[in-house]
């Protein structure tokens, strides 16, 4: 049985081996220094550690789940608001498992989707929307600032765990359960992040929506 963790709110993540610095050369100029940097050197994680994580993965998640509120209202998808608000208010300031994350991820993957082909349509937003929008793009910049932190912490914990004996690593099979989730999600969430956000800044230009401007630093 995994030892619940308090997190408030994630989005969606594919399970995936790719090393989580590995996406990460693009977000340099948001964060003011270079990505493409070494893996940090192995250190056995414990469940301070797993905490400290799944807080970060929350950190970097918790933006990009406001961004997909804004923009479902900005398409007039009003029950998708309504369930990434409900998923919010189910996983905020209580004790959650692995099965309450994944079920917010596949909430959120679902709401994605229909963005997506919203945003594939070239639909036409209305002023109001508009707004609404580029309240997301804020968000969503955000979400790719600190994903940068998260892909150099879950790259470290991946690699903490590989250094672990074969006893320690039974252990940790148990009790670091869903930081070795967050550390194998980390990866697909960056790379998925960052193809929405390169969506995302494409249609808004296309439609004469304000970006932030600290946008521009993403090298597409």
């Amino acid at each position: 049985m995994i030892r619940k963790i308090a997190v408030p709110l994630l989005i969606s993540a594919t399970l995936v081996s790719a090393p989580a610095h590995a996406q990460l050369s693009k977000l340099s100029n948001l964060v003011g220094g270079k990505s493409d940097t070494a893996a940090p050197a192995a250190t056995a994680p414990d469940e301070a550690a797993q905490d400290a994580l799944v807080r970060q993965f929350v950190a970097a998640q918790s933006p990009a789940l406001n961004a997909q509120g804004y923009f479902a209202k900005a398409f007039g998808l009003a029950e998708q608001a309504q369930l990434i608000e409900a998923e919010k208010k189910a996983i905020s300031g209580g004790q959650v498992d692995t099965g309450q994350l994944k079920k917010t991820v596949e909430a959120s993957e679902a709401v994605q989707r229909m963005i997506d082909e919203k945003v594939a349509s070239g639909q036409p937003l209305s002023a109001e929307s508009k707004q609404h929008y580029a309240a997301g793009l804020i968000a969503l910049v955000e979400a790719a600032v600190q994903a940068r932190k998260l892909g150099e912490s879950a790259t470290a914990f991946t690699t903490g765990l590989k250094s672990l004996n074969p006893m320690q690593a039974a252990s940790a099979a148990t009790k670091l359960k869903a930081g070795a989730w967050v550390a194998k999600s980390s990866p697909s969430y960056i790379k998925s992040l960052y193809s929405s956000t390169k969506s995302a800044l494409t249609y808004a230009k296309a439609n004469n929506i304000q970006v932030p401007k600290n946008a521009d630093a993403l090298d597409f």
